[in-house]
């Protein structure tokens, strides 16, 4: 019976338990319903109603700190995730500027070499598609700028970030085909000219990487022009001297083998040098590099 008594007494006590457990599980997941209860007031967030919407994961609000708001989530006691929040959303907007450079950059390439260069109809039709296809990507990523500096601004931004992200406008989505031009120098930035001295600042250096490319191709080059003729005149001496043992053995035939090898190797040196000269005569000019 003592016995008895003990186990009712501990299925009792973890009875109690276990009620307290749901009661707790119950008013968080209350409030979390609640939250995002208030999520969903503004009908204009969402394209369907809010039947589809609990059963649609395209359509459902995520409880980020930029979601739920600044104040809210330090009532919840959770500030802690702004900062980490808002390091995401840096990453996702330097995503989206990164991946616009490189469409607008590409969009400029299209219309300078496959737009101008098309001389049918069909070439132009498949460049212009070509062209609406990169135009949607731009799309794309300018909505996904626009959308990331929007929530940004619901964590409250230091000044710096919001020097930084800037509002993207219509007119920065434009391009001028006067950036594949090597020649051209025109005004590609705003008052300060920062997008023009660092845009030729990586012209410069792309031109200079190539120039040193080929001066470092002329230097091995003109070194294969001296090897090939050295291999050449290497040959000839070892036939010569092969030819001087024939004749020293009285090995008549071998000896006219090799004078007539020797020959031809003094023949084909004396053509490698003579070509060879014509072409360094060649003087490059430096505006020419």
């Amino acid at each position: 019976m003592p016995a008895c008594s003990q186990i009712c007494g501990n299925m009792d006590i973890n009875g109690v338990a276990i009620e307290e457990l749901k009661l707790h599980c119950s008013l968080r997941s209350k409030n979390w319903k609640d939250i995002l209860d208030d999520l969903d007031d503004d009908p204009a967030d969402f394209s369907e109603t809010s039947d589809t919407w609990t059963n649609s994961p395209k359509l459902t609000v995520i409880p980020l700190p930029s979601n739920l708001g600044v104040d809210r989530c330090r009532r919840c006691m959770a500030e802690d995730l702004i900062p980490l929040e808002m390091s995401l959303r840096e990453g996702q907007a330097n995503d989206a500027l990164h991946n616009l450079r490189i469409h607008l950059c590409n969009k400029a390439i299209l219309f300078r070499t496959t737009v101008r260069q098309a001389k049918s109809q069909a070439l132009k039709t498949r460049a212009w598609s070509q062209v609406t296809s990169v135009q949607q990507a731009v799309s794309l990523h300018a909505s996904i700028y626009t959308k990331t500096r929007k929530q940004m601004m619901q964590l409250e931004p230091g000044q710096d970030q919001l020097q930084k992200y800037k509002p993207l406008l219509r007119e920065q989505l434009k391009i001028s085909t006067a950036v594949g031009d090597p020649n051209a120098r025109v005004d590609l930035g705003g008052s300060d000219h920062s997008w023009n001295e660092e845009f030729y600042r990586v012209h410069w250096l792309q031109a200079k990487s190539l120039r040193d490319r080929w001066k470092e191709e002329l230097l091995v080059v003109e070194s294969e022009m001296d090897w090939t003729c050295n291999f050449f005149l290497r040959k000839a001496a070892q036939w010569i001297e092969r030819m001087g043992e024939s004749s020293a053995n009285r090995l008549r035939g071998h000896a006219c083998y090799s004078g007539r090898q020797s020959r031809m190797y003094l023949l084909l040196a004396q053509d490698a040098q003579a070509a060879f000269q014509d072409l360094k005569r060649i003087q490059i000019d430096d505006s020419d590099e």
